[in-house]
């Protein structure tokens, strides 16, 4: 996340999913990723989202979720722009959902298969993995898949269509 977007349409995005999972019961965690000069505006980036920094470790015994916002998206290797699906899956051992932005793909061409081969491999990995598909993507990963379906079940009902949700679940689960 850069300083010179706070505050931006991608933000208000962000708060609707932190507030979808609030109200299922999650307390919801952010690792904003930050990059660039933030000069103390890092507070007002929290009180915007109504979120917490997460600081690691394990946290309470009650649902959390954990908000990953790199400034691109999600890729195998992760970088100072992406998260890892590594990363994504270390962190369902700890969180019973974790999310990130996902605006690694080109605006010009089909993000359609890109997408699935991201919701192949964290299913590969074993976790659960739902997209918001829209400018702004969001990916949500679980252990459990029915977490996933709660959350599904809350951002229908919140009037998301159908059509911009893109899931995959691990054979396993």
């Amino acid at each position: 996340m850069r300083p010179e977007f706070l505050g931006d349409s991608y933000d208000i995005v962000k708060r609707f999913f932190c507030e979808s999972l609030r109200s299922l019961g999650y307390t919801v965690y952010i690792d904003p990723l930050f990059t660039g000069d933030w000069s103390g505006q890092e507070t007002t980036f929290y009180r915007f989202l109504v979120v917490e920094p997460f600081s690691g470790g394990r946290p309470s015994s009650a649902p959390t979720a954990l908000f990953l916002d790199p400034d691109t998206g999600v890729n195998e290797k992760g970088s100072s722009a992406h998260v890892s699906f590594e990363r994504l899956v270390l962190e369902a051992k700890n969180h019973s959902v974790v999310f990130a932005f996902d605006q690694a793909f080109s605006r010009a061409g089909e993000s359609g298969p890109k997408l699935h081969a991201k919701l192949n491999r964290l299913t590969e990995l074993g976790c659960a993995a739902l997209y918001y598909a829209s400018h702004a993507h969001f990916l949500f990963v679980s252990q459990e898949r029915d977490r996933l379906d709660r959350l599904r079940g809350e951002l229908l009902a919140r009037g998301i269509p159908a059509s911009r949700l893109v899931e995959a679940a691990p054979k396993a689960l």
